[in-house]
């Protein structure tokens, strides 16, 4: 196993023991796999360095696993979308700002509300590039 793909495992354990956990960040799993790699003080440089990008891969498995068309969310494997709902859904937070990830059942209407909305604004997105493709594939089309 490479470094990478141990880190990642250990990225997946992270985020199955703090599962129980509300709310969920990249932040916070970042921070409980450095710990596994430290015994005592890092350097700071070192130490920023690391976290940083422990948080991207966070992000990335994170997004993979919770965000509607993430590769890894079981809601669409096999078919677009069975009918399940997602364990966990983002909430909104500042332009910029880190993705946070809350569980299901403790969604505000809120919350729920800009999730659908961000999920059909998606999905018209999707559907105009869909007609963009047909009708610029009609141009080419033999006689």
């Amino acid at each position: 196993m490479t470094l990478h793909e141990t880190i990642m495992t250990d990225i997946q354990k992270a985020m199955t023991r703090l599962g129980d956990l509300a709310i969920i960040s990249p932040t916070t799993i970042a921070l409980e796999v450095q710990s596994k790699y430290t015994d005592g003080p890092i350097e700071p440089h070192i130490e920023y360095t690391s976290l940083e990008h422990l948080k991207q891969m966070c992000r990335k498995v994170l997004a993979s696993k919770h965000e509607f068309d993430g590769e890894e969310n079981e809601v669409h494997q096999g078919e677009l979308f069975s009918g399940a709902l997602q364990e966990r859904y983002p909430i909104p937070h500042e332009p910029g700002g880190e993705p946070l990830y809350k569980r299901l059942e403790l969604l505000t209407p809120a919350e729920i509300k800009w999730n659908v909305e961000s999920l059909r604004k998606s999905a018209r997105a999707r559907l105009d590039h869909a007609d963009a493709l047909e009708a610029w594939a009609r141009e080419f089309e033999p006689v």
